[in-house]
């Protein structure tokens, strides 16, 4: 298995006014994103607004970006985790059916919990078998789901019972766990860094692959900083992580992904709007957004 290496970009997915999805937007959307050096793209998961997404607009979405990514060596992670297993099922089964979809992903339910790491083992299971030919890659996101099952504990009961396990996109802020895990079994697991707050941590104990949203805009800002780093160069890499959570930290109040569409709009790539229970964020609070993003000088190492 080739691994993966660099940024992958947790998509937004383009809305219309009307709150219906706006799929004419994908073609342009690859390319700013390509342009970028971005390496591929995490589909449906949470700056998808996945799960405010019906299960046929899942797919309308994935037969959209692989359309657009056709021919090329964009890697493409679909996101089919669903409170109904058997739904995940069908989504896994969906995204199998393209040949430039690199893996699938999911999470734990999050209502009706797995009570145990078997359990959770089993049911991750079933969702891979339903790709058989796609790598597998669990979604540990605790801050979402609850979930908070170390993954060194989940790796060492899901090894050989999970046939297509490729990895974990590690949403989450235990750098020990992160550590002991992707040493297990000689790396022979991915474990994709999946805060962009830590990202310099997460590169420093040796991450290759890193998912995550603001590397829609500012993927700039992360290759200089790990250029940095290798260059040994750590004060200037801390500068550009500690600008990162500054930028991060201007966004977040004015509601996340209604935000961060709106510096995509301004960098050429319109989404549109975000479903409830997401915040739209306002008018005035878009132009107050920009005045501070300007302030900080953000447009210097953001996409174009």
């Amino acid at each position: 298995m080739i691994k993966t290496e660099g940024l992958i970009a947790a998509t937004h997915t383009p809305m219309n006014p009307d709150g219906s999805i706006n799929l004419d937007i994908v073609p342009d959307y690859f390319k700013f994103l390509k342009r970028n050096s971005i390496q591929g793209i995490f589909l449906n998961g949470s700056t998808s607004e996945g799960y405010h997404l019906t299960t046929e607009e899942r797919k309308r979405t994935v037969e959209a970006w692989t359309s657009a990514a056709k021919g090329s060596n964009f890697r493409l992670f679909v996101f089919v985790g669903h409170l109904s297993t058997r739904e995940a099922c069908d989504l896994a089964g969906h995204a199998a059916t393209f040949e430039n979809v690199h893996g699938i992903s999911a999470t734990a339910p999050f209502y009706q919990k797995p009570g145990t790491v078997e359990i959770l083992v089993e049911l991750c299971a079933q969702i891979a078998t339903s790709a058989p030919n796609k790598s597998f890659y669990y979604y540990h996101i605790p801050v979402l789901t609850q979930v908070s099952i170390p993954m060194t504990q989940f790796l060492t009961i899901a090894d050989g019972k999970i046939q297509t396990l490729a990895g974990v996109k590690y949403t989450h802020n235990d750098l020990e766990d992160y550590m002991l895990s992707s040493e297990l079994f000689s790396s022979k697991y991915e474990m994709l860094a999946g805060i962009d707050e830590i990202a310099l941590c997460s590169y420093a104990l040796g991450a290759k692959g890193f998912i995550g949203s603001t590397y829609n805009f500012m993927a700039p800002l992360y290759s200089r900083m790990f250029d940095a780093f290798n260059r040994t160069d750590y004060a200037g890499a801390l500068d550009l992580q500690r600008l990162s959570i500054k930028i991060i930290r201007i966004i977040a109040p004015y509601g996340y992904i209604s935000a961060c569409k709106v510096i995509m709009k301004e960098l050429g790539v319109n989404n549109g709007i975000v479903r409830t229970p997401s915040r739209q964020i306002s008018e005035n609070e878009k132009i107050k957004l920009m005045k501070e993003l300007e302030a900080i000088k953000f447009f210097d190492v953001a996409s174009k």
